[in-house]
């Protein structure tokens, strides 16, 4: 049951990727194959470089770095294919579901904003097993601007009919976390790594296991299900 207050939040905003999901490893492998497919080998070193990106951002990095000449629609389509591919694979983050389902339970209005495409954000939501017709969520393909710019937060608060300052944003990026700050959102960082946390905006308060998270946004996990893990 949740133990929620006055003060508590009338509406949570996931991030999905390396957040709900753990898909920043599947990202990469795409990023890796498509470099491949134009003849430059990479590897994982690439990471912080495309940390919290958007596609599109992803795509003008290579192409700066390593003189890619393959246009966006090509290079995406290509990262797509093998994205969707494996997605089906893809476990979520442990514990997240678990306080997404809290969330629920307490009547919290919840949407999910990505900087991924729809493309790859619907695959994600049918591999956690999240699809709804009324879920709302934002990708990349319906804000002119990804994060760290505030539009996709703002049009989530928008869609869910509530004012941004009434909403937590949760982020494992510090991108993400930028992004929701500058719509007036207070917002919840988990970063997955360790080397992440620094990064963060001094004004996001961090938590470090599933648990922390539910007690940030004032919900109870039952005993049986509470999660231990980060």
């Amino acid at each position: 049951m949740s133990t929620r207050t006055g003060t508590s939040p009338r509406a949570v905003l996931w991030d999905m990727d390396g957040t709900l999901a753990l898909s920043e490893p599947l990202h990469m492998r795409t990023l890796i194959a498509a470099l491949a497919h134009n003849g430059v080998i990479a590897g994982d070193e690439l990471h912080p470089l495309m940390f919290g990106q958007t596609g599109k951002a992803v795509h003008r990095i290579v192409q700066e770095r390593f003189g890619i000449e393959t246009g966006f629609a090509d290079w995406s389509a290509f990262r797509a294919a093998h994205y969707v591919a494996e997605a089906r694979h893809l476990v979520p983050r442990p514990g997240a579901l678990e306080v997404w389902r809290a969330a629920q339970a307490a009547g919290l209005r919840q949407a999910i904003v990505s900087n991924a495409g729809r493309m790859l954000l619907e695959a994600n939501l049918n591999a956690l097993g999240l699809q709804a017709p009324e879920l709302v969520s934002v990708s990349a393909n319906d804000v002119r601007h990804g994060k760290p710019d505030p539009e996709s937060y703002l049009r989530a608060a928008y869609l869910l009919d509530v004012d941004a300052r009434d909403a937590i944003a949760v982020e494992d990026s510090p991108t993400g976390a930028q992004a929701a700050l500058a719509a007036g959102m207070r917002v919840l960082g988990w970063p997955a790594e360790e080397a992440h946390v620094a990064l963060f905006p001094p004004q996001v308060q961090l938590v470090r296991s599933a648990s922390e998270l539910a007690a940030a946004l004032d919900l109870s996990l039952p005993p049986s299900t509470s999660p231990r893990s980060c």
